[in-house]
């Protein structure tokens, strides 16, 4: 536009020159040709002026328009890069949306999976406590039945028309028994008293606390001389294995760890011992190694019980592992057990050996080495080709 405004004022200045040259020359005719001639001079030298002057204008007009056709290239090239840098910038806006949207929706996700986590540990811990407080009151239940159940089981053993025990429990101990030690159970055995004690624990460790229950009840009855040498502790069958150690021996007294199954044949040894027509007249160590005997004996069937309890628990559980590996072949597993019949075994033979120990024995070392069944025919025919090999 400077451009232009510069080209329409030279082109002004030009015609106004003229023009007064135009007029002077009509004004003054009658001049003398001197005074014209240095007016038109004069004016020829301004016309050259203007001239130079319009044409220092026209070169300045034409570097302004390059200058200005340069700046517009310049501002086109710049409108590119500055529209080429708005799209980048638009791009790289929209992907840090687009990053910042996956960044909080990960964070959603994250604080999510965090609170599941959460939650989750929670139940587990929920169920862990559920499931120990189960056991907890299992076990207490147990355990507060325990005392009551030995004490009912032995009051109602010792009443059996073959044992006919007199006994007595913590309620109506005898007169040779102070308030320090009161054992749950007691009968009469050779002139003294034999005591059977429930244990019941809540501690963590029941090795520790029988060991402590031993030390202790040793302390109480070697002060008296009416208690048999060998005490009985009844635990609950499932405690028995639990135990590492269950026969102690504390000075003269021996203390044995039982279940409640086991006091049924602890009271019919005794009951024999009792009963036997030279049992006063037995040397003492006679007589001790035959009670140290059926001790064994029903140590013994306290483990036994206690192993058939867990191989029972443990059979079970391997069944209901293998019900849980493929449930159709276990289905089809417990359709044929329905169709097989239960194997019934004779009465006769359980009775013949359940009266007879050498029947056991024998069954038992036929089990160990059974032996061939042949007809003595046989046997005589291959004596017969061996002999003639032979000769």
């Amino acid at each position: 536009m400077n451009t232009l405004l510069i080209i329409l004022v030279s082109i002004c200045s030009l015609g106004v020159l003229a023009s007064l040259a135009l007029q002077l020359k009509k004004s003054q005719a009658p001049l003398q040709a001197a005074d014209l001639s240095k007016d038109l001079a004069r004016l020829e030298k301004d016309l050259e002026n203007e001239k130079a002057e319009r044409n220092k204008l026209s070169g300045a007009n034409k570097q302004m328009f390059a200058e200005h056709e340069r700046l517009k290239a310049e501002l086109g090239s710049a409108s590119k890069e500055r529209d080429s840098l708005q799209s980048k910038l638009t791009k790289i806006e929209t992907k840090r949306e687009q990053q910042e949207e996956e960044s909080r929706h990960m964070v959603e996700k994250l604080q999510s999976a965090e609170q599941t986590l959460r939650e989750e540990r929670q139940r587990v811990i929920r169920e862990d406590e559920t499931r120990m407080q189960k056991l907890e009151e299992e076990r207490d239940r147990v355990w507060a039945d325990h005392e009551n159940a030995v004490i009912a089981t032995l009051t109602d053993l010792c009443k059996l028309p073959h044992l006919q025990f007199t006994s007595y429990s913590n309620t109506n101990l005898p007169e040779e028994f102070d308030g320090k030690l009161k054992p749950d159970f007691l009968i009469e055995f050779l002139g003294q008293y034999v005591i059977f004690d429930a244990k019941a624990s809540k501690a963590e460790s029941l090795q520790t606390y029988i060991n402590d229950a031993v030390k202790s009840t040793a302390e109480k009855v070697k002060k008296n001389s009416k208690i048999y040498p060998h005490v009985f502790l009844v635990v609950p069958t499932e405690a028995i294995g639990e135990l590492k150690k269950l026969i102690y021996a504390v000075g003269e007294y021996y203390f044995y760890v039982v279940s409640r199954e086991a006091l049924a044949p602890i009271l019919a040894s005794l009951k024999r011992i009792s009963t036997y027509e030279l049992a006063e007249s037995l040397d003492p160590q006679k007589r001790e190694n035959i009670i140290n005997m059926l001790s064994e004996l029903a140590t013994h069937i306290s483990y036994r019980n206690a192993y058939e309890l867990l191989l029972t628990k443990h059979g079970a559980d391997t069944l209901e592992r293998v019900s849980r590996i493929d449930p159709e072949i276990a289905a089809e597993v417990e359709q044929k057990n329905g169709e097989k019949k239960v194997s019934q075994f004779s009465a006769s033979e359980i009775k013949r050996l359940a009266t007879s120990l050498s029947e056991q024995n024998l069954s038992a070392q036929q089990l160990a080495a059974p032996k061939a069944s042949v007809k003595k025919k046989h046997l005589e025919e291959a004596e017969e080709v061996m002999a003639q090999r032979l000769l």
